[in-house]
């Protein structure tokens, strides 16, 4: 995932936000070249990541609190680090 600026507030999601996150269906493209998509916050699962104590000793398809609809119809898990208010990102690439 491409690093958010970092700023000294974060928004309080919720269900029903709208949100920006980068995400691509295709498996060939790496995911720091990932476009820009919107859609809006479906589900929290924040209580029951919260009550995951162990380790998963794995690195991928770990828990993600937020379940994102996409506005093109994909549904993706994504965590707070990984999401943006809709409308704030810059439209100059990353460096």
């Amino acid at each position: 995932m491409k690093p958010q600026k970092k700023t000294a507030i974060r928004p309080a999601w919720s269900v029903g936000a709208r949100v920006t996150t980068y995400h691509s269906p295709d498996p060939a493209i790496a995911e720091d070249q990932w476009p820009q998509k919107n859609g809006v916050i479906v589900e929290d699962h924040g209580e029951m990541i919260d009550s995951v104590t162990r380790s998963y000793g794995r690195t991928w398809a770990l828990p993600r609190r937020w379940a994102v609809l996409l506005d093109e119809g994909q549904l993706v898990s994504r965590d707070g680090a990984e999401l943006e208010v809709e409308g704030t990102r810059s439209t100059e690439p990353p460096k």
